[in-house]
């Protein structure tokens, strides 16, 4: 019975990780509200709870399924789409192996705090690098501007990661206190 309610609890949190990716990736609530992209936090999540190799897969799956609807559905731009997106899914992965360093997302300590922050801040920084350095690598962008780039565009696009990762880590810890999800919570009765 319990693997059957755990195997039910991973079936929900991968349905609701891939909704937030399809409704934050792609552009169906660009009109409503923007949020910044669920991926990477998506993926951090899955290293942390959900360990089995396809749950990154499938995220990954998705995020480049939104990505090519949006291109050919949607009329976005396909400027980002180089031989460099290739290298993408890997950098991806960084995200997910750091969040295998990380045992919980809620926070009951200033120790746990500080070890969530520099996982994620590594995980981070290494999927933006990676990501930023292949599209240097396979475009023809001049490698001169790249520090300038970096010193502009990284805090912004790894504060979206860590945005949303200080929302999620408040609503595991105040669900680990106050269980009002249930079927989430992992309190003991």
């Amino acid at each position: 019975m319990t693997n059957r309610i755990n195997n039910m609890r991973t079936i929900w949190a991968v349905i609701i990780m891939l909704a937030l990716i399809i409704l934050t990736r792609g552009h169906g609530l660009d009109t409503i509200i923007h949020l910044p992209d669920f991926t990477l936090p998506a993926l951090f999540i899955a290293g942390v709870y959900l360990r089995h190799w396809m749950v990154p897969t499938l995220l990954i799956v998705v995020a480049i399924a939104v990505d090519n609807y949006a291109i050919v559905y949607q009329g976005i731009s396909a400027n980002c789409i180089t031989p460099a997106y290739s290298v993408l899914p890997i950098a991806y992965l960084f995200m997910y192996l750091g969040g295998r360093y990380v045992d919980s997302l809620n926070i009951d300590s200033f120790q746990q705090l500080l070890k969530v922050a520099i996982v994620l801040i590594i995980a981070a920084s290494a999927e933006w690098l990676l990501a930023t350095l292949s599209y240097y690598a396979f475009t023809s962008a001049s490698w001169a501007g790249f520090g300038a780039y970096a010193l502009k565009w990284a805090p912004v696009e790894m504060g979206y990661v860590f945005y949303w990762m200080i929302a999620v880590s408040i609503v595991f810890t105040l669900n680990h206190r106050y269980s009002f999800i249930p079927y989430f919570s992992t309190q003991k009765n």
